[in-house]
């Protein structure tokens, strides 16, 4: 090795060792910091339960310490478990992708009732070799600072890594993807449309609050429960653009109703002054190419907003806000009501264009506007709409993209509580309550083993089972350690709440 060659490699070294010394501080960064917050919380829900105790007999109050402080212990415990992909066990193959797979699973708890889960699994060499570290960790962070309650999201349990693969275990949402019941149905009526926009705005609602831009707003990207109800998915293309607020949609919702909740007005978003503006108010039509030939828009740029394309682009001037995501939601909006995307092409430089020449490409078939109402087309038009003027959009004066929703006339009469079945159930709702239970303790000896499985997963496409490190007996190996490579801070586990108030209404 000449100097020169040796100098290079004990620079690399260097840098190395300098990486691996700034991992190092900021792992004990975040333990010290994650410890402070424990006791913090301990402290305050010691506090809650004392004041709570006022006026109650000493007796008593020594029993609801004694309860608080057992429960307390036995979360302590729980948290320093460490998850493994031990700890599950592999029922099917419900998703595979370039960088890994999801899998139904079960996990048997201490009380021996199995819960059941989907596990994403993703390569770490693909992670690094394709710039994906970022991606992965901005997923892992806006899921872990989502509230468990947070019925728009899905919800994420645990993530942990072994010495190839970063895992996530996420609730498992049973009716397949929006994408597939669009192929099955071909299109929705404005109803059923409108059901949709309505919880896919809460969706989009609840990751803006969280400080983030979602960027991947796409029908393969929302999820539906057996009621009906859409919740949001895969969120690696999250972009941190500010801190958590508290304009969630439930509080939006909340204050609008102390307002004067029925009096809609419809905001003025197609004014011609605006430099992207648009009008569907054109009849030229050119016949386009039907669902069939559309069959899978995964990997194509259709419900990317001009301004994304035009910063990615290198055009000066361009830059993008939360707003992107409310221009996806109304290319899908489109979809579901014409049967296929507006810009649809049959490469993605095509589609990237017509995206781009927004203003001269998009219209709407005659023969399906004439099935709409002018409040629909309207609601439409608000955002599929320039940058300027679209919902969500940054004018004189900020105004939360949710609130303009709600009180856009299309959503006059639209009842905002959802505790309520949605208008279109995918296959199979009905049954699937008590067949989730019943997967959940089934042994894969039982001869119903298999064609349970099939009838739980009907909503998703068929893979074949290649295994997994799931199936290895190699516990040791599964272990997620301490490392310090680029997923050092991956691990996250959603604690449960000590459960004092249950105690507070004991006799």
């Amino acid at each position: 090795m000449n100097p020169q060659e040796h100098e290079e490699a004990m620079a690399a070294a260097d840098k190395k060792l300098e990486e691996r010394a700034q991992r190092a501080k900021e792992l004990l960064s975040r333990r010290y910091k994650g410890l402070r917050n424990d006791q913090e919380a301990k402290h305050d829900r010691k506090m809650r339960l004392e004041r709570s105790m006022i006026g109650f007999a000493e007796e008593r109050k020594l029993r609801l310490r004694s309860a608080l402080d057992k429960d307390e212990v036995l979360l302590q415990k729980e948290s320093r478990k460490k998850i493994t992909t031990a700890d599950f066990e592999s029922l099917s193959v419900i998703g595979r992708g370039a960088f890994g797979e999801v899998r139904l699973v079960r996990r048997l708890t201490k009380n021996y009732k199995c819960e059941l889960f989907a596990l994403k699994s993703m390569k770490k060499e693909m992670m690094v070799m394709k710039n994906q570290v970022g991606h992965v960790k901005a997923e892992r962070d806006i899921l872990s600072e989502a509230d468990s309650e947070n019925r728009w999201l899905t919800l994420l349990y645990y993530s942990f890594t072994d010495e190839t693969h970063l895992y996530m275990v996420m609730e498992f949402v049973s009716g397949g993807d929006l994408m597939s019941l669009l192929m099955k149905e071909d299109t929705f009526s404005e109803v059923v449309t409108q059901f949709l926009m309505a919880q896919a705005a809460n969706a989009i609602s609840s990751v803006h609050a969280l400080g983030y831009i979602h960027r991947d707003i796409k029908p393969d990207n929302m999820l539906l429960d057996a009621q009906g109800h859409l919740k949001l998915t895969d969120l690696g293309l999250c972009k941190k653009v500010g801190e958590v607020s508290d304009d969630h949609p439930e509080v939006i919702l909340e204050g609008l109703k102390k307002e004067s909740f029925n009096k809609h007005t419809s905001p003025s978003h197609r004014g011609h002054d605006d430099v992207m503006a648009m009008s569907f108010d054109d009849t030229s039509y050119q016949k386009k190419t039907k669902r069939e030939m559309a069959y899978s828009t995964v990997g194509t740029p259709d419900y990317i907003a001009p301004e994304v394309l035009a910063a990615q682009n290198g055009a000066s001037g361009y830059s993008y806000t939360c707003s992107v995501d409310w221009w996806s939601l109304g290319v899908i909006m489109y979809e579901c009501l014409v049967g296929y995307t507006p810009f649809y092409a049959d490469d993605p430089v095509t589609t990237c264009r017509k995206i781009l020449r927004w203003r001269q490409c998009l219209e709407i078939p005659p023969e399906t506007k004439a099935q709409l109402s002018t409040e629909c087309i309207d609601f439409l038009s608000c955002l599929l709409a320039g940058p300027e003027s679209r919902i969500g959009s940054y004018k004189e004066e900020f105004e939360n993209g949710f609130k303009q929703v709600v009180r856009h006339p299309w959503f006059a009469n639209f009842d905002w509580d959802f505790n309520r079945e949605g208008p279109l159930l995918p296959s199979g709702a009905s049954e699937f309550p008590e067949l989730l239970e019943f997967l959940k303790t089934c042994p894969k000896s039982d001869p119903r083993f298999k064609s349970l499985v099939q009838r739980v997963t009907q909503n998703f496409d068929t893979f074949e089972d290649y295994g997994s490190t799931l199936d290895s007996k190699d516990v040791q190996r599964r272990v997620s350690k301490t490392n310090l490579d680029q997923f050092y801070d991956y691990n996250f586990r959603r604690c449960r709440k000590p459960r004092p108030n249950s105690a507070f209404v004991a006799k």
